[in-house]
């Protein structure tokens, strides 16, 4: 216990990933008097607080009602039983809900709600500066390839700024993972080590003798009932085989060329998601762990989903329009006939 004991001030918990979790709870615990009771209630009123800006994210882009056996899709997806169990407790998962829904809500209106987007951005570094470094990327990607008539001196401006702040978040990042600069270009990443650890696991499994689309399927989709790790195991293996139907529904309709053509929030979200989902996929060699930190990122997918099923629904609806249209411009040609 002593080699844990990080001073008696409140600034000397100050740091990222756990360390911040226990900056944010000292005053409530040190000055307030909160019980772990109360310190899991207040971080799950955070983990909702992430649900409400995710749910205002989706209600502005989302126009029409898409439904699934005759329910909101939208309401499904935000009653996954995984995403609020993982964001309803004293710990990061919680947290760092809130900063990725801050973030996403700001990309909605980022002149007005840019405060949101520092707000959501802070959170997500303190927690998981990795996670912030895949989100900056990905923004950036979609920035570029999503936005018609942009100059290059503009675009040459916001791939300069996503630049410092990456190099900003840089070692931060390395740290996270274990790893020196000098190593990671001599050696490359090699995650092998810290996925036999996690396989060691009651829940664990071997993926280091997975290719790499096997790692992501059993990241995204596993347990599936023959493989669930007690009754827990059972109950997320309903919600995996409702996420694997409703991915492979999107991808038969059309969900790859749908990514391609799609704005900047679509691509900002996939990329984001993708990014990290094969980036954790290669160390989760752990059912439990993955069920946890894919709660994270997979709603970013969901909103995908919607956006194409409410996207086609926006263009069959402007094609119904500009033919009612064309039909009344017609009515009194016919008239003078």
């Amino acid at each position: 216990m002593i080699n844990n004991f990080r001073g008696p001030e409140w600034m000397d918990f100050y740091g990222t990933s756990t360390t911040f979790i226990e900056w944010t709870g000292y005053p409530f615990v040190k000055w307030l008097g909160f019980s772990y009771e109360a310190m899991m209630a207040l971080f799950a009123l955070f983990g909702f607080l992430g649900f409400i800006y995710f749910y205002k994210f989706f209600r502005e882009r989302i126009a029409f009602k898409n439904t699934l056996f005759g329910f909101d899709l939208l309401h499904l997806f935000f009653l996954l039983p995984n995403l609020h169990f993982w964001s309803g407790s004293f710990g990061k998962g919680s947290f760092i809900f809130l900063g990725i829904g801050l973030l996403f809500y700001s990309l909605n209106n980022i002149k007005k709600r840019y405060w949101v987007l520092l707000v959501g951005a802070l959170i997500t570094y303190h927690i998981r500066p990795h996670i912030l470094l895949v989100i900056l990327a990905s923004s950036l990607i979609g920035f570029t390839f999503s936005t018609k008539g942009l100059g290059y001196s503009v675009k040459f401006i916001m791939i300069a700024v996503a630049t410092i702040a990456l190099g900003f978040i840089y070692q931060d990042v390395l740290k996270m993972v274990g790893l020196e600069t000098d190593t990671l270009f001599t050696e490359g990443l090699n995650m092998d080590h810290r996925a036999s650890e996690l396989a060691k696991a009651t829940s664990g499994i071997d993926i280091t003798t997975m290719s790499l689309p096997e790692q992501v399927f059993t990241f995204l989709f596993r347990p599936l009932f023959f493989d669930a790790p007690g009754m827990l195991g059972i109950i997320v293996s309903f919600e995996n085989v409702f996420l694997l139907g409703i991915t492979l529904a999107f991808v038969f309709k059309g969900g790859i060329a749908y990514i391609i053509k799609g704005d900047f929030a679509v691509k900002t979200a996939f990329f984001s998601f993708i990014t990290v989902s094969i980036a954790l996929a290669q160390i989760s060699g752990n059912l439990g762990i993955a069920i946890r930190q894919k709660s994270q990122v997979m709603i970013l997918f969901l909103f995908v989903i919607i956006q194409m099923y409410d996207d086609k629904k926006k263009e069959a609806f402007r094609a119904r329009m500009r033919k009612v249209r064309r039909q009344r411009a017609a009515e009194p040609a016919k008239a003078g006939r």
